[in-house]
């Protein structure tokens, strides 16, 4: 099936390689925003001048949760290494010349 999407490519390394490389940074924004939606905990001192957590009503924003760094990280770490190091190997095994 993959195969009619890329006549000229000879295996399905290409999308292996692909999948990879870019469909974890889905699954890690999927549980950035469940995070962005479950409420947070937030840091007080109680009486005693201990730091403890506490729940707290308000959501953290999409974008402060480290699910989010952690897809942007798998986003630039994985097209470097897709672009840097699998890429340049297409010559010789992703299709045909």
């Amino acid at each position: 099936m993959f195969l009619k999407l890329a006549p000229i490519s000879e295996s399905y390394d290409m999308f292996i390689a692909l999948a990879f490389c870019y469909v974890p940074v889905l699954i890690w924004f999927y549980f950035a925003w469940r995070a962005s939606k479950s409420g947070s905990f937030v840091k007080t001192k109680n009486d005693l001048g201990y730091v403890v957590w506490v729940p707290s009503e308000k959501n953290v924003p999409f974008h402060e949760t480290a699910q989010f760094y952690m897809g942007l990280l798998w986003f630039f770490f994985g097209s470097l290494f897709f672009w840097l190091l699998l890429w340049p190997d297409h010559s010789d095994v992703w299709f045909i010349n």
